[in-house]
């Protein structure tokens, strides 16, 4: 089994290995299925903005934490 560096890591990854956190666990504080999760971490699915943010403050930290953000161009 091979894995990302973890400089390249998501941030949701990264925060449950920070926190010692399982898939399980998250998704209990969360409100998603650890399949979710799962996917969310291996990018092969997003979120709305609003469940990011939902999902970012039961784990009281800011989206920009646990989400890339595009940059906004005017």
């Amino acid at each position: 089994m091979t894995t990302a560096p973890v400089s390249q890591e998501h941030p949701l990854r990264r925060w449950r290995r920070e926190n010692r956190a399982s898939l399980d666990d998250t998704a209990a504080l969360t409100g998603l299925s650890a399949g979710t999760l799962s996917k969310v971490e291996r990018g092969q699915c997003g979120l709305r903005p609003t469940t990011k943010l939902i999902v970012a403050r039961r784990l009281g930290v800011s989206v920009r934490h646990l989400f890339p953000v595009d940059e906004v161009s005017a």
